[in-house]
């Protein structure tokens, strides 16, 4: 895996493709939840519809939604800080584990 790595950071045209193949797997996988995102959306929609349309009450589905929905978005900005928080750490370990190599060397 450190060969991986290092023949990676060596040659910047490697780096160069390992970038823009993450780049598109990233895109994708965010095309694919906003597709889902959107999907789940029409799909509720069409559901509180009915409900009007058939006389049924939707005061209470609507509230009990914008509580799920503050609950989900709490918990994505949750998981997106410790995402952000664990890279980081990660990026500054290989950073110093970088530095140290080069001050061995030199």
């Amino acid at each position: 895996m450190e060969n991986i790595i290092e023949t990676m950071t060596a040659n910047p045209v490697y780096l160069a493709i390992a970038v823009i193949l993450s780049m598109v797997m990233v895109f994708g996988f965010i095309k694919k939840i906003i597709k889902l995102i959107l999907l789940t959306a029409s799909v509720f929609i069409l559901y509180v519809a009915y409900l009007h349309y058939t006389g049924k009450d939707t005061d209470e589905i609507t509230r009990s939604m914008t509580k799920t929905a503050e609950a989900a978005k709490e918990a994505v900005t949750k998981t997106t800080e410790k995402i952000k928080e664990s890279a980081v750490k990660k990026l500054e370990k290989e950073a110093e584990k970088k530095t140290a190599e080069l001050l061995e060397k030199n």
